[in-house]
């Protein structure tokens, strides 16, 4: 090595800011006598300083990330204000188109009819696209169900009928002494 102090700051650099091993490094620059190289970098703690330089970048690109996570979220909301406030606009001037009329001539007479007609299936995509702007589901459905597993029970159709009959208010029970669900051994008494 030529300029030593030069050359092992140059390394150091190299090394620190870089993923290279020691030998490759020396292998770069030609360096035949690696051990050297390796004592002055422990001596001068180049793993130790290679490890906080990582560390330093990962930070930065963390921070640097954030930034630009933190850009876009703020964009997005901004766009979605600006859809929002588009969207009560339109409601706004729907409303008021919704309230004019033209007059018309029907068999002979003069009415007024509106301008525009607002079906139910109209209300109804445009509730749905107001759920999705809000984060809601568009279609929300509802499922009723009885998780009941009767196989080998010897519950029959009737049984399982009566039971029913008896949820719905439809069975007339006569006397508050007697269930209104029928016996699985047959009719009578409870």
């Amino acid at each position: 090595m030529s300029g030593r102090m030069n050359d092992y700051n140059l390394l150091e650099r190299q090394y620190c800011s870089g993923d290279m091993s020691l030998r490759e490094l020396c292998r770069l620059h030609g360096i035949t006598n690696h051990s050297s190289v390796m004592e002055y970098s422990k001596k001068h703690g180049w793993a130790r300083k290679r490890a906080e330089y990582r560390e330093t970048v990962v930070n930065r690109s963390v921070i640097y990330m954030a930034d630009d996570e933190g850009k876009r979220i703020a964009l997005e909301a901004k766009v979605r204000d600006n859809a929002i406030e588009a969207i009560d606009e339109a409601i706004t001037k729907m409303r008021s188109d919704m309230q004019a009329t033209r007059k018309v001539l029907k068999d002979g007479v003069w009415v007024e009819e509106p301008l525009m007609t607002i079906k139910p299936p109209d209300l109804a995509l445009l509730v749905d696209r107001l759920n999705v702007l809000f984060g809601r589901p568009a279609n929300i459905t509802e499922e009723r169900s009885i998780g009941i597993n009767l196989t080998g029970t010897g519950v029959g159709p009737d049984i399982l009928r009566g039971i029913v009959e008896a949820t719905r208010g439809l069975t007339d029970t006569g006397s508050s002494a007697r269930s209104p669900f029928p016996r699985i051994g047959g009719p009578g008494t409870n």
